[in-house]
């Protein structure tokens, strides 16, 4: 194994003595990172979801296990019981992966995922937004470190890809003569990342442009990202994720806020915002989409969970989202803005005004962990 390669990898963990664990399909991108970390004492877990979409799934995680076992660590397998429709189903069994490892990571306090991202996937992932007409900031590509890029099924999980940098063919120098799993879907060109695999393959330039553009463009973000933190220098946020500060914020900042504090996935299309912001300083309340209102007063922004979460709208075509929950001592995500756990007990949502508040009943040793104040605080520090 490369020394180089292996520093290189050490540099893009998670810091100080943070365990983690890694997402492992027991092909030749995972298995080469897993002998790089074979002897990593933060390694805690080795992940496999077996999706069961096609025969010889169980098989493939009893091979993974092998595989897992010969670098010295056993492997937790993970199953996903697929729909019966066929619609969307790829991406469905996406979320269903990040779900049952961001479960696991929970249950067991670990609060990073490392996956065997390279800069190959980086290129591809470039070529196909480029394709699809996506602006600067989807150019960007992916990033080395991002907290829970998927919401809610990897909330309180930060997700790292330390081989992002380095190149499929460098990654996989490590194999030696290891067998790794063979997936055949990498080869099915109804894919559209295999397409765009195969035509970086064949035109190295192009392959580079793609890094190229991606680097340029993450400098662009990281730029924005700091005009955004001195934007929202001085906000405060409640302990039930009630959040204000003293300026009418950007569109931009309004597309990034409203998900964290609505509890859904974002950012938020920028498209229609600059109306939003408009609308606000009516001194109405505002419905600013993906589950958050707002109201400002002339000197004080307030963004807070849309209280619908609890009421449903007038003609019943909204579900409430914002349930009561029994406490157990698994962790569970209530509203896409708390992770709730403890010894017993209930939570129950409470309507106050613009906002969606809660109490805890009967609790014992009850935990509520504030997820939006983990993703504003991610957003603002480039994560």
């Amino acid at each position: 194994m490369s020394k180089a390669i292996g520093e290189r990898i050490e540099a893009g963990l998670p810091p100080h003595d943070a365990p983690f664990s890694l997402a492992f399909s027991g092909g030749g991108d995972s298995l080469a990172l897993l002998k790089y970390l074979r002897d990593n004492k933060r390694l805690k877990a080795v992940l496999h979801v077996d999706h069961g979409l096609r025969e010889g799934s169980a098989k493939e995680a009893d091979r993974a296990c092998e595989l897992a076992r010969f670098l010295g660590h056993s492997l937790t397998v993970l199953r996903w019981t697929p729909p019966r429709g066929k619609t969307g189903l790829q991406e469905k069994a996406r979320r269903a992966r990040y779900g049952l490892m961001g479960d696991y990571c929970r249950a067991h306090d670990i609060g990073a995922l490392i996956t065997a991202h390279h800069a190959d996937d980086q290129a591809e992932t470039v070529l196909m937004r480029v394709q699809r007409g996506s602006d600067w900031r989807g150019a960007a590509g992916i990033w080395p470190v991002r907290y829970a890029p998927v919401w809610p099924e990897l909330a309180g999980v930060t997700l790292y890809r330390p081989a992002l940098g380095i190149s499929q063919s460098d990654l996989r120098a490590a194999l030696g003569d290891m067998q790794p799993i063979q997936d055949p879907s990498n080869r099915n060109r109804n894919f559209a990342r295999v397409r765009a695999r195969q035509e970086l393959s064949n035109n190295s330039a192009l392959s580079e442009d793609m890094l190229a553009l991606s680097g340029d463009m993450m400098t662009g973000l990281r730029a924005d990202r700091t005009r955004m933190q001195t934007q929202l220098d001085g906000y405060h946020l409640t302990h039930e994720g009630q959040f204000s500060i003293p300026c009418l914020v950007d569109a931009h900042a309004l597309s990034l806020l409203a998900p964290i504090i609505g509890g859904q996935s974002g950012p938020a299309s920028r498209a229609g915002m600059a109306e939003k912001r408009e609308a606000l300083m009516s001194g109405k309340a505002v419905s600013i989409g993906n589950g958050c209102v707002g109201e400002w007063d002339g000197e004080i922004l307030t963004l807070s969970r849309d209280p619908v979460a609890i009421s449903g709208r007038k003609d019943r075509r909204v579900v409430p989202t914002a349930i009561p929950i029994t406490i157990t001592p698994d962790p569970v995500i209530w509203d896409g803005r708390f992770l709730v756990s403890g010894s017993a007990g209930q939570l129950h949502p409470e309507s106050r005004g613009l906002h969606v508040g809660f109490r805890v009943l009967y609790g014992r040793g009850v935990r509520v962990r504030n997820l939006v104040q983990e993703r504003l605080e991610a957003a603002l520090m480039h994560q």
